[in-house]
């Protein structure tokens, strides 16, 4: 028997058991990472899980739309057979329609959803969706910095060259968990923000980063980029999650940059090397920019907006503007110009499963 519940907190929830149902591609639902972002002074957060005796057979989170508030990923966490997945996810959806009927809404709005979870939830109700945006991702299978370069393929070069100016500019990579280097990040996260117009506050900023080193210290790597006098020239933050590194937020000094590609050199090469020794083989590098990205070996894959109207109706079933959907796809195409599987970019594809 079966059990739908509404939790105010993540912390009401068992964390070894939630982290079970979360794979590497879904560091953002990660009970850490959730509960690094419950800010009530933000978003008021409600954890739908249904659950079976002690164990959970699906789970999800909403605020004023379904899924992390932030992150930009979505999928669906369930365990089981293919049967109880879709069993769960139904019990869950239906869970969390009334759950929002009681706050007033008219629908469910499920953003930044991944492909399969589209289909899946497609193949349950009928879903309007629309296409919401690229993510990036570096897959190196292989393992190791060598077999990254060899992903390059033509762009190795360039990317050597800049790998060689950051050493030639007597720039080093040091690394620490983020609990130690909070103080120091904070102003020149500041500004990088400040430096391409979406400033925040200090404080804010500083409380943000306190948060995640609270919850997902042992997780965490700051990449410090170093200088020959000592002094700290910038830095990045990333989190690792199963085979995965979450590329997460970068900030330098711009009285102490060298034009030696320190950006790159601290969120892809010193990373993709740290992954190297740890086991890691992806590199999650989230939305935007998709160009840079994929002349430093990423592939997109395409994320979804999809709205559920109520009340539910049980059926399966998928509406989209397709020369909408296709026009946003060739424009990321034309962008990027490259990393996009053609199947997996293939919209009329995408049906209910």
């Amino acid at each position: 028997m079966s059990e739908t519940r509404h939790l105010a907190s993540i912390g009401e929830i068992d964390r070894a058991t939630w982290d079970s149902l979360v794979p590497a591609s879904c560091f953002y639902q990660s009970h850490g990472w959730l509960a690094g972002q419950e800010r009530p002074d933000f978003a008021t957060a409600t954890y739908t899980v249904v659950s079976s005796g002690s164990g959970l057979l699906a789970a999800d989170r909403k605020v004023l739309r379904v899924g992390t508030r932030t992150g930009y990923h979505n999928e669906f966490l369930l365990a089981g057979t293919e049967s109880e997945q879709r069993s769960a996810l139904a019990e869950l959806v239906e869970g969390l329609a009334d759950r929002a009927a009681g706050l007033g809404r008219d629908a469910l709005l499920f953003d930044f959803l991944t492909t399969d979870s589209l289909r899946l939830l497609a193949g349950l109700f009928p879903v309007r969706a629309q296409l919401r945006s690229a993510e990036a991702v570096v897959h190196n299978e292989g393992g190791t910095f060598e077999s990254y370069r060899r992903l390059l393929g033509r762009n190795v070069r360039k990317r050597d060259y800049e790998v060689r100016k950051f050493d030639r500019a007597g720039l080093r990579l040091e690394t620490a968990p983020l609990s130690a280097c909070v103080d120091e990040l904070a102003p020149l996260i500041g500004q990088t923000m400040d430096r391409y117009d979406a400033s925040l506050d200090l404080a804010e900023i500083r409380t943000f980063l306190q948060a995640q080193a609270d919850h997902l210290d042992g997780l965490s790597t700051v990449f410090r980029v170093v200088d020959a006098e000592g002094g700290l020239v910038g830095g990045h933050i990333a989190f690792a999650w199963r085979e995965m590194l979450y590329a997460r937020v970068a900030g330098f000094d711009y009285t102490r940059t060298k034009d030696a590609y320190e950006y790159f050199n601290a969120v892809y090469y010193g990373p993709l090397r740290h992954m190297e020794q740890h086991g890691l083989s992806a590199l999650h590098l989230g939305l935007s920019a998709v160009k840079a990205k994929v002349r430093r070996g990423a592939r997109l894959h395409p994320v979804w907006a999809a709205v559920l109207p109520l009340p539910l109706v049980r059926g399966a079933g998928l509406t989209r503007d397709d020369a909408a959907d296709q026009a946003l796809a060739d424009s990321v195409r034309a962008e990027a110009d490259g990393g996009m599987n053609d199947e997996e970019w293939e919209l009329s594809r995408v049906t209910p499963l």
